[in-house]
């Protein structure tokens, strides 16, 4: 027998399955995740709980029959809310704690939808997200949503009774499909078929595939089941970078890159190379394009959904505004601190630009004017004006994580960027992620601007390639305010890299995944490109405490954690300290 590779996440469901069952001596041909890849405490053990009541592998093969049915995604999502009622109903008389978990579970379906985003939505089974909500909704006691009758009738089958043993499960199962999907138990017909190969678009590590999936089906890497899920990431297949439409999406969405053509393929060949060989990237000034003026445009569904991203960056553009307008005096005020308090660290490094005095350092040059002409200024002092050779680069994580905090990160940019202006300090402030193999960058406001109005763009969506993000931002150095400047990065993260598309393999035998230890590491090395280039990268982080950590590991210590715009300039001034520093050292 083939041994099944298991990451991390896939040994501790497995684990619970067995708790559950009661034995140890199996393989689950059946695991349940959240959308970000953790397991799914309470579905995986009513895995467990189906092999401990029911005869699991009679279920298996029944789930087999249709494996090649183009529907089999929803038709597994649809069977497994109605093997939950009969397992709980069967359980909780042994194990009452296990309504507590139950409503524990409702209520984190009602957390991930709230923070999926709008491309998840749309690429959601509707069907399956109202039968979901239904049973939720019915286990917390809250009012259900609104359904069709057809769609009552479907809730009511899925209540299967925990008086049921595995053959009435089996008939139970069989008859929902039959009676709302036709489906007759036969092959499916040539045009409903799945074509094999799903094994190399793993479930949740791809936009495509990122939705609130009930179970998954394990499977050994080898192929052994059309439909099978290799949750060891062996059998990730050839990831071959975005196509023509992605391009075309990507250009409606974010609006026309502001490199020509020529500059983009430097760039990107000087970029996209080793673990990024198989990603694009896109530079654009931030603003948001109108419907059908892009020179690409994306079709279809594409279209659809690029129309519906687009009113959504309208929308956050107000919400933005109206935030900054709400808490005025608020923002004035962290300000006017911040700028307080980036004087008093400035002023220490910069250097003063020497002006003529009566006294002071000789400047022999003008000696002769002494004697000649009787001119006592001959001597030069440090005047009250300070050369300004800092330059800061402000960049804003724009994915889909940041996306229950828009309104605050544009505004604590906003106080960032007004408070180096204050000290004519040039500013460039830039958001990105990371979507359909692109690595989006949104000029919001070039250093030579006065005005800070397009930090009001800002808009989170996608995922996030960090690593490529700071090294195209490093590159972006053709604006004449950068001439002869120290460069200064700081970026506002929650230092969770994580994209779709993967490392590709280089010197590797297969692609990896973008996401943990690998994706930190890949950032930590571009940081440390950076200042190797002479920029100095620190990073202001919002995030969970799990991830301090990698924040650490990717920043040293050249970083500082605020939880709130309060603590905005203590915390930006004192990291700015600790780099103006280092680079007073190096």
């Amino acid at each position: 027998m083939i041994k099944k590779q298991y990451s991390g996440s896939a040994r501790r469901a497995r684990n619970i399955i067995w708790n559950a069952a009661g034995r140890y001596d199996f393989e689950p041909p059946f695991m349940a995740f959240y959308p970000n890849g953790a397991p799914d405490l309470y579905f995986d053990m009513v895995v467990g709980f189906t092999d401990k009541w029911l005869d699991l592998p009679k279920i298996w093969a029944f789930f087999e029959e249709y494996e090649t049915d183009r529907r089999a995604e929803e038709f597994d999502e649809f069977l497994w809310l109605g093997i939950e009622n009969c397992v709980f109903e069967k359980e909780v008389q042994e194990r009452p704690i296990l309504a507590d978990l139950r409503r524990a579970r409702a209520e984190e379906f009602y957390r991930e939808q709230q923070n999926l985003s709008r491309q998840q939505m749309e690429y959601q089974s509707m069907p399956v997200y109202t039968q979901q909500e239904a049973r939720w909704a019915e286990v917390l006691g809250r009012r259900s949503p609104v359904m069709s009758p057809k769609e009552k009738k479907m809730a009511e089958m899925l209540r299967f009774s925990g008086e049921l043993d595995t053959d009435a499960v089996i008939g139970s199962m069989r008859t929902f499909l039959q009676t709302f999907f036709r489906y007759d138990g036969s092959s499916a017909a040539p045009e409903q078929r799945r074509k094999p190969g799903v094994l190399a678009k793993l479930f949740l590590r791809h936009e495509h595939r990122r939705q609130d999936r009930l179970i998954v089906r394990t499977g050994t890497g080898e192929g052994d089941h059309p439909r099978a899920v290799n949750l060891g990431h062996l059998g990730l297949g050839k990831y071959t970078g975005p196509t023509e439409e992605d391009e075309a999406y990507v250009r409606t969405v974010f609006g026309e890159s502001i490199l020509d053509g020529h500059e983009l393929r430097i760039l990107q060949n000087e970029l996209c190379t080793q673990g990024d060989e198989e990603c694009r990237i896109w530079v654009t000034k931030g603003t948001v394009p109108k419907p059908g003026n892009a020179a690409g445009t994306a079709a279809g569904k594409a279209e659809k959904e690029a129309a519906e991203v687009l009113a959504a960056r309208n929308r956050q553009r107000l919400l933005n505004g109206n935030f900054l307008k709400e808490n005025a005096a608020l923002v004035k005020s962290a300000e006017k601190n911040l700028t307080a308090r980036m004087e008093t660290v400035f002023s220490s490094y910069l250097k003063h630009i020497p002006e003529a005095a009566r006294a002071g350092r000789i400047c022999p040059e003008k000696a002769y004017r002494l004697p000649v002409v009787q001119d006592a200024k001959v001597f030069l002092k440090d005047g009250e004006e300070t050369e300004q050779d800092i330059f800061v680069d402000l960049l804003l994580d724009a994915s889909q994580s940041r996306m229950n905090s828009q309104e605050v990160i544009a505004a604590e940019a906003w106080i960032v960027a007004k408070s180096l202006m204050n000290l004519r300090i040039p500013v460039r402030v830039c958001s990105f992620r990371s979507m359909k193999g692109y690595t989006v960058a949104d000029v919001l406001k070039a250093p030579s601007q006065h005005d800070c109005s397009g930090i009001l763009n800002y808009y989170a969506g996608g995922w996030n390639r960090d690593s490529l993000a700071l090294r195209l931002i490093g590159r972006l150095d053709d604006d004449p305010a950068l001439a002869g400047k120290r460069r200064i990065l700081l970026i506002m993260t929650d230092a969770s890299p994580n994209d779709s598309a993967p490392i590709a393999a280089a010197d590797r035998m297969l692609p990896i995944e973008y996401e943990g230890a690998a994706a930190v590491n890949a950032v930590k090395e571009a940081v440390r490109e950076l200042k190797g280039n002479g920029i100095r990268t620190g990073a202001v982080f919002h995030g969970n405490t799990s991830h301090l950590a990698d924040l650490h590991t990717i920043y040293g210590s050249s970083c500082v954690r605020i939880k709130g715009a309060a603590q905005l300039a203590q915390g930006v001034s004192d990291l700015l300290l600790m780099m103006m520093r280092e680079m007073r050292r190096d």
